[in-house]
């Protein structure tokens, strides 16, 4: 897969670059807060999905299906996005960082959370920094997430794994020896009740310590669901 994007650099001045992978991994129970993660857990429990394997967890997903578009098609309505980051690298070797939106049919997923992730196009961001600007101020970066006017997520990046580690997980994992990678990072605790379907999402990626933000937003469509 190839991706066609922008950088925006701490300088101010921007450049168009090319991302390659070859195998994508929505990253899960990622939190390095342990009581965090068991709140994610117990989040998806309510609806009926069993708890994991291990933690974190590594989903693998089509590489085709991660899009920068504001337009998300999904079928039935018991699905739902949550904000991350999308981690990949140019041809050069470069790593570079957006926000993301890890899609996921719930009703799915209470049967197979690897089919519930593969179901739904991933939703990133068109702009990204690069990872070597920000690696030292990382965890102070903030993400948040609305649903629908509503804030539904938010917290900083420290309160998952860093993307070293994530990667190193991933290689581990991965379907084909030596592949090229990119990264859904995981996500953090949701505000208030519980799991939310909504149709319009705004994801926010927030650097306090250079001041800019890099926003997205997509709306939902919903297919009917037939047999």
């Amino acid at each position: 897969m190839r991706m066609d994007t922008v950088v925006l650099y701490k300088n101010g001045g921007s450049k168009e670059i090319t991302l390659a992978w070859d195998a994508c991994v929505a990253a899960g129970y990622t939190g390095r807060d342990q009581e965090g993660v068991r709140a994610h857990v117990e989040e998806l429990r309510k609806i009926g999905v069993p708890a994991p394997e291990k933690v974190p967890s590594m989903y693998w997903v089509e590489p085709e299906r991660v899009s920068s578009s504001n337009l998300l098609w999904v079928v039935g309505e018991g699905t739902s996005g949550e904000g991350e980051v999308f981690l990949a690298r140019c041809e050069e070797g470069n790593l570079y960082v957006t926000v993301a939106s890890d899609h996921t049919d719930r009703d799915l997923e209470t049967v197979s959370v690897a089919k519930a992730k593969q179901i739904c196009s991933k939703i990133v961001g068109s702009l990204y920094w690069k990872v070597d600007e920000i690696r030292n101020h990382w965890d102070s970066l903030e993400l948040r997430t609305w649903v629908d006017g509503k804030l539904y997520q938010e917290g900083t990046l420290g309160k998952m794994l860093p993307p070293e580690k994530l990667f190193e997980l991933a290689r581990e994992d991965a379907p084909l020896p030596g592949c090229r990678l990119s990264l859904f990072s995981g996500t953090l605790p949701v505000l208030g009740e519980g799991l939310v379907y909504g149709r319009a999402y705004v994801l926010s990626l927030k650097d306090p310590v250079l001041g800019r933000e890099i926003r997205h937003e997509y709306e939902v469509r919903v297919l009917p669901d037939r047999n």
